[in-house]
This record gives C-alpha cells, sequence and structure tokens, in this order.
C-alpha cells in the first residue's frame, strides 16, 4: 500500500532511547527498587495496631508514583510488541515483567484491604491528599469486600501472567502474526494478514470485499482450535473468581468497575433495542444503493458515494481534523497538532501489527500514543478525530493539579469513550455543514456506520459474551457453540438487516476484547457514544462556559461515578429518556440518509 511508504511509525524516543539503553535500564531497577521499598511500608503499617490514618496518604503517594513508572515501562514496550508482533526483543523483554506485575497487583490488592480497615472519616481528616481521593477510597471499601485473603489473592497475582495473561497473549499473537495467501480480484496472490483484509472490506468493488470476508473467515478459522480453548480458559478463570470473591454474575464486577449500576445499563439498553429498527432502515436503505435486497456482512463497511470514493492522504487528514478542532477551541486544535508534529501515531498498518486502533497515555512523560490503521478514508479520518478525543482526555488530565495518577488510570470505560466520540461529532457535523447532497450521503453513511456498530454490534457483543459467561458456568464450549451464539446474537441485533447467509460466525475469534480479564469490553462504548453524543448536545444549548466543565469533567472522570458527574450536565443516566434523546440524532439522520438513497439511486 502507498501508506506504507508516506505515513509516519510512532517515535518512542521521547520516553527512552532505546530498550538496552542505560535510561530504560535504570527506569526499571527505580521501578523495582520502589515496589519493593511500598512493600516494606505497607507491611509495617500493616503491623501497626490499631491501624494509623496518618499511613494512609504517604503510602498513596508512594503508590501513585509506581503506578506512573510502571505503566510508562509498560506503555514503552508496548510501542514496539502492537505494531511488530515479531520484534523478539520486545516480547523477550515484556515477558520479565509477569512477576513484578504479579507482586504490584498483589501489593495493590493489599493496599485496598489494609485502608478499609480504616474509619472513612478519620482518614479523609488526616489529610488533603485522602480528601482528593475520597471516591477512590470508597470504592476500595466496597472492593475489599470482594477480595479473598492476602495469600489467597497472592497465589491469584502470582499465577495471572501464565494462565490468563498467556491466553490472551496467545490469542493477540495469533492474530498478529498469523496471514493468509489469497487471491483477490485485480491482484496477485499474496500474504494478507488481518489487517489488511478488514480494510479490503471497505473496498468500492464487491467482488474484492466478498474475497477479503471469504479470506478473513478462512485465517481465523486456521486457528480457531487454539481461539475457542483461549476464549474457554478466560471465561473459566474470570467466572471462578469472580465467584470466589462474592459476585453474583462476572457482569456485577463490570458494572461496578465502570462505576455505574445495572439501572443505568438497563435504561440504555432498553432505548437501543427499542431502535434496532431504525437502524436496520439504514442498512436496507444502503443495500437499496448497492443494488441489493439485505447487506451481506462484508457489506457493512462498503463506501456509499456518488463516483469514485475520495481517499485522504495522511496530510490531507492531519489538516481537516486540526482545522475542524480549532472551530472548537485552540487549545484542543493545539493538542492534535503537537500529536502530529512529535510523532506519537503510528499510522499505517502492515504485517505483525494489530487490528484496529488505540490511543494509551504514558503518564511518566505526559504524553499519549495512537495507533491506527490507516488506509485513506474517511472512516480514518473519524478514527483519527476518535483517538485524539482519547489522548485530548489524558492531555487534561495530566495538566490538572488536583489529579493524581493513580485517579488518571481509574477512568472507567464508560467515561472514556467520553472525549473520543465528543470530537468524532466535531467532525461530523464539521463536514455536513457546507457539504453537497452527495458528499452528505458518503459522509452520514460513514457517521451511521460507526453509529450502527456501536448500538447494534455492540449489543450483539453483549449478548454473545453474556451467554458464554452463562453456559461456561457448566462446562467448556465448543468451537461449533461459539459461531452458533454469535450468529444467534447477530440475529437478535442485525435482525432482517443482514442477509442471514453472510453473517459472520467468527467473530468471537476476531475481537481481542473478548480474551481480555476486563470483562463485557463493550457495552461501554455504547454508552459513551451516547454520552458523548448528550454532552456535545449540551455545549450547543448552552456553549458559554463549556469549554472549562468540559476539561473539568475529564479531568474528573477517576474522582466520581457516571451518574454524579453526569447530573454536574443536567444528564440522569437512569433515565432511558435520555439515551433514547441521543439516539434520537442518529435516527434523524438515518432518515436524512434514506432521502439521499432515494434521490441518487432512482
Amino acid at each position: 500500500m502507498v501508506y506504507q511508504l508516506t505515513c509516519p511509525h510512532w517515535q518512542m524516543e521521547s520516553i527512552f532511547p532505546s530498550i538496552d539503553s542505560p535510561e530504560y535500564k535504570t527506569a526499571k531497577q527505580l521501578f523495582i527498587d520502589e515496589l519493593n521499598a511500598f512493600e516494606k511500608d505497607l507491611s509495617e503499617a500493616r503491623a501497626t495496631t490499631p491501624p494509623s490514618p496518618e499511613h494512609f496518604a504517604p503510602l498513596l503517594i508512594h503508590l501513585n508514583k509506581i503506578h506512573t513508572d510502571f505503566n510508562t515501562l509498560r506503555v514503552y514496550l508496548l510501542g514496539f510488541t502492537a505494531t511488530n508482533a515479531f520484534n523478539d526483543e520486545a516480547q523477550a523483554e515484556s515477558s520479565t515483567y509477569g512477576n513484578l506485575t504479579s507482586q504490584f497487583s498483589n501489593l495493590y490488592k493489599q493496599f485496598t484491604t489494609w485502608h478499609a480497615t480504616l474509619d472513612l472519616d478519620s482518614v479523609l481528616a488526616a489529610s488533603d491528599v485522602a480528601k482528593n481521593h475520597k471516591f477512590y477510597i470508597q470504592q476500595g471499601h466496597i472492593s475489599a469486600q470482594h477480595l479473598l485473603a492476602n495469600e489467597a489473592e497472592d497465589i491469584i497475582s502470582q499465577l495471572v501472567p501464565s494462565t490468563v495473561q498467556a491466553w490472551n497473549k496467545l490469542h493477540n499473537d495469533l492474530i498478529s502474526r498469523s496471514v493468509i495467501a489469497a487471491e483477490l480480484p485485480n491482484r496477485e496472490v499474496a500474504d494478507y494478514p488481518l489487517t489488511e483484509l478488514r480494510n479490503l472490506q471497505g473496498d468500492a468493488d464487491e467482488a474484492t470485499r466478498k474475497a477479503a470476508y471469504e479470506a478473513e473467515l478462512r485465517l481465523l478459522q486456521q486457528n480457531d482450535v487454539a481461539f475457542a480453548a483461549s476464549m474457554n480458559s478466560i471465561k473459566g478463570y474470570v467466572n471462578s473468581l469472580s465467584s470466589k470473591r462474592g459476585w453474583d454474575h462476572a457482569l456485577d464486577e463490570a458494572i461496578f468497575n465502570n462505576s455505574i449500576n445495572h439501572k443505568s445499563l438497563a435504561a440504555m439498553q432498553e432505548a437501543c433495542q427499542e431502535h434496532f429498527p431504525d437502524f436496520r432502515r439504514y442498512m436496507k436503505a444502503k443495500a437499496s444503493f448497492l443494488g441489493k435486497s439485505q447487506l451481506a456482512w462484508y457489506d457493512l463497511n462498503a463506501p456509499v458515494s456518488i463516483g469514485e470514493a475520495k481517499s485522504y492522504t495522511w496530510q490531507e487528514s492531519q489538516d481537516f481534523v486540526a482545522s475542524n478542532f480549532r472551530n472548537y477551541s485552540d487549545e484542543l486544535a493545539d493538542y492534535a497538532q503537537s500529536t502530529f508534529d512529535n510523532n506519537w501515531c503510528d499510522v499505517p498498518p502492515r504485517k505483525g501489527k494489530r487490528n484496529g486502533a488505540f490511543c494509551v497515555g504514558v503518564p511518566g512523560r505526559k504524553e499519549s500514543r495512537i495507533m491506527l490503521n490507516f488506509g485513506g478514508t474517511l472512516d480514518d479520518i473519524f478514527t483519527i478525530a476518535h483517538e485524539l478525543g482519547h489522548g485530548y482526555h489524558n492531555h487534561c488530565a495530566y495538566n490538572d493539579l488536583n489529579c493524581s495518577s493513580l485517579q488518571r488510570s481509574a477512568t472507567p470505560m464508560t467515561l472514556a469513550e467520553t472525549a473520543s466520540i465528543f470530537c468524532e461529532t466535531i467532525i461530523t457535523n464539521a463536514m455536513l455543514e457546507d457539504a453537497s447532497d452527495s458528499e452528505k450521503l458518503a459522509i452520514l453513511e460513514q457517521d451511521l456506520l460507526g453509529a450502527n456498530q456501536l448500538v447494534v454490534d455492540i449489543h450483539s457483543r453483549f449478548l454473545f459474551e453474556k451467554t458464554v459467561f452463562d453456559r461456561r458456568l457448566e462446562r467448556e464450549l465448543s468451537i461449533d457453540e461459539f459461531n452458533e451464539i454469535m450468529l444467534d446474537a447477530q440475529e437478535q441485533t442485525y435482525g432482517d438487516g443482514l442477509d442471514p447467509e453472510y453473517r459472520n460466525p467468527y467473530m468471537w475469534a476476531h475481537k481481542a476484547h473478548y480474551y481480555s480479564s476486563s470483562s463485557f469490553y463493550n457495552y461501554p462504548y455504547t454508552f459513551g457514544y451516547l454520552f458523548g453524543l448528550g454532552i456535545y448536545a449540551n455545549y450547543q444549548n448552552n456553549p458559554d462556559g463549556f469549554h472549562e466543565r468540559y476539561n473539568t469533567l475529564l479531568a474528573s472522570t477517576g474522582k466520581d461515578n457516571a451518574m454524579n458527574l453526569a447530573k454536574g450536565f443536567g444528564i440522569d443516566i437512569e433515565d432511558a429518556n435520555f439515551w433514547r434523546a441521543s439516539l434520537s440524532i442518529a435516527k434523524g439522520r438515518i432518515t436524512e440518509y434514506e432521502a439521499l438513497v432515494e434521490k441518487y439511486r432512482s
């Protein structure tokens, strides 16, 4: 691809010069020394009778420093392993953190169980540090009720690298390293990784899309035995551990970790299910434009435009995003430009690189890194804006004097998507504002493609994972059962919007989210999408002083639960009407999309 010749890889030198540099080795040794020192200090505090609130602030400050150093080291190595699964040096160095990760995890849990024995009012009265961490302390008191005895938790922490993390790594390595020889239309036989096959399913040529889809299924099928073993092992591990820790279900633990409650999740999902027929209208309109009665899975990402689909260079994409961010605020635009200028983005797809896109913070340097798989499409511009939103979220937290690294890292997934959706909405509205009808069709298609994934596909992933967890309580599941559960979830959500002969039974093998010990890595995306739309509507209705309120929100997402933070913007997340109001924005765009399809199809 031409983009591999012109698009940058991210630079990691501002973190450390190299893996074998004295700076990196010194930082790693300091982390080890600090970790051991914290273990000694915590042991002394735990031995003090009665427990003293005076120990809390120094220990938390120490823990924050360790957490910052650990995340900086971890992200540095991720910068190499995520973009090149064949980098043996980085892979080997990453593996040396197994025992250190276990030690850190266990000490974190010991600290939680210790400070849960302290009287909350006494701790808060003892220092300003504690007052600034009130929500963290309250959450810790609840978490402590779901932790086993220290010896048991120590054993669990030591086993994690060779159990659940090992299965997760197996999945990541197979996805990143595996290729399949395929002959696609107008192309010579070549070895294709998953990232390129996913990009090709957005091609304007249907034969190319179908061939890439079929090659993807064959590629995933090559390793489906390993994927099934990984899925069974991880879900079995989470089920057992959740039960032993006193959670009724893995979903209960995920809801707590995401700082929401069952009522708000139910309200959101109720509103989403009510709007599935609207999204099926979108899919049927798209199928009509493509000259079909129903979409196949490989048509979901097909371009809808008049004439040849427009492509964008990396430079054009940067300029467009930064200039439209500036219409909202100089601070956001300046942040985006500094990200580009400092080469914090890894842009082109290539063999050995992970699929998808992500943003990760580097707390020790107050920087972020953004991984993309840029193909020059309209969707890539939305993705750039989305990931820059995550980076701006980090930027606000890093520059808030009252925010510690521990609080920043505690931001739940439900709120972590707020800034990314907000930034996407800025770009969508900017595109639509001056667009002709033919241009609007392509823009609305890209917007609704994303919305369809965030509302419909995400709910299919939730249904899949919930069913797998429930069945895994009894026994392991087969490859055919995983496929059957996935197809059933797609039937419940996509319905007649998709041709049942061409769905994707192997989406469970494709998505890395299922292979994390952090369960239900799905519904928070829907939450973030709809919450972000609601926040943007608040901006449009009350623009005066919004920028300051919004930055404060982003710097505070680890300081309170989602319900209380939403109330600051007049939002009740337990009320299905809030979610319906956000979904009505998508519904309006679907109606406009249908009209444009009818105009240009006839």
